[in-house]
């Protein structure tokens, strides 16, 4: 496990040749994508499906998968955010991870992005998916085009392929995040 990271238990069920219900596995989730360039932040994924009806076969460990930001085409992912607060001494002069805002762009793994990125803010981004994120522990700001909302442990936000960033300010977080696949309407 990446330095400062969390593991998340996962445990998850199946049947046996019988019928009978079992776990399958109960051990830390290994789909862990550790940040590049912050110690203590991580997106783990837990569970992914293909499409849906998703296959209930329980014959293969879906939690650990090649990492995508984006959910299957036709599916959905279970995934845990991981993110440390912004320090006191925190010097954005120091920071090289800061981008500009520019103009709307698409990445290479299909996710709308316009930069102004620091170390503790997100880069702005949509994505075409229909997002559930539920704050588990911690603080988080939601940043959209209007404003930024404050949420804490419990708190769901619904996201429906819009612009926003997220913020660790005064606490680190984890949230988790349904994302399912989903359609700009033309």
């Amino acid at each position: 496990m990446a330095e400062g990271i969390k593991p998340i238990r996962r445990v998850v069920t199946g049947n046996d040749a019988q019928g009978r219900s079992r776990v399958v596995y109960d051990s830390a989730a290994p789909g862990v994508k550790a940040s590049a360039f912050k110690k203590g932040t991580a997106m783990t994924d837990i569970w992914q499906f293909d499409r849906c009806p998703a296959p209930l076969s329980g014959e293969r460990d879906d939690g650990n998968l090649p990492f995508h930001f984006e959910p299957p085409a036709s599916g959905g992912r279970l995934r845990i955010v991981q993110s440390d607060h912004k320090p006191a001494d925190y010097d954005p002069a120091q920071d090289k991870h800061i981008t500009a805002e520019h103009p709307p762009r698409v990445t290479e793994g299909g996710t709308w992005e316009r930069g102004r990125q620091n170390l503790y803010t997100t880069r702005i981004h949509k994505s075409e998916t229909l997002d559930y994120g539920i704050l588990l522990s911690g603080e988080r700001v939601l940043v959209t085009d209007a404003g930024e909302h404050v949420l804490k442990p419990g708190d769901v936000v619904i996201q429906i392929g819009s612009w926003h960033a997220w913020a660790d300010i005064n606490h680190g977080s984890q949230m988790a995040f349904v994302m399912m696949a989903a359609d700009f309407e033309k």
